[in-house]
């Protein structure tokens, strides 16, 4: 399953590729809304190719179940300001172990994700709607900054 997650990842990142990353972000931690069994201290490392009307990332992150999870996402802004923007987002993520209990189930370990994204300056957050362990969603947060 991990190879199809590397060659899945390769395909949404095809095209920007050619050059480095345009931004870096390093998720810090997560609430689980209405839940409490979870671990809510998730450091991780992401890198952005951004284009004109979309982003895709690609990064690691110690999970709510205190294992290494890979993802791969894109993101598509709706509305966008001077200083940041909100849109969608929906990838893949691989959760060793713990990922064929997902109701977005792929195979092996692999899910989709999906959700809301809002960015500001240097600070993001993500709402991502899940029923697992009790939570009625998931609210992720980090700092992101460009790479030029």
């Amino acid at each position: 399953m991990y190879r199809v997650f590397v060659f899945l990842s390769l395909v949404f990142l095809a095209t920007p590729l050619h050059a480095g990353p345009d931004r870096y972000s390093l998720l810090l931690g997560s609430k689980h809304i209405g839940a409490t069994s979870f671990n809510e201290l998730n450091p991780g490392v992401f890198l952005t190719w951004e284009q004109s009307h979309s982003a895709f990332s690609l990064g690691a992150f110690y999970n709510s179940y205190k294992r290494v999870s890979l993802a791969a996402t894109q993101y598509r802004p709706l509305k966008t300001w001077a200083n940041g923007d909100a849109g969608l987002f929906a990838g893949l993520a691989f959760y060793p172990v713990n990922g064929k209990t997902f109701k977005t189930h792929l195979g092996g370990d692999m899910v989709f994700i999906g959700g809301l994204q809002a960015r500001h300056q240097n600070l993001f957050v993500q709402l991502v709607p899940m029923t697992a362990g009790g939570a009625d969603g998931l609210l992720s947060f980090g700092v992101t900054f460009a790479a030029r």
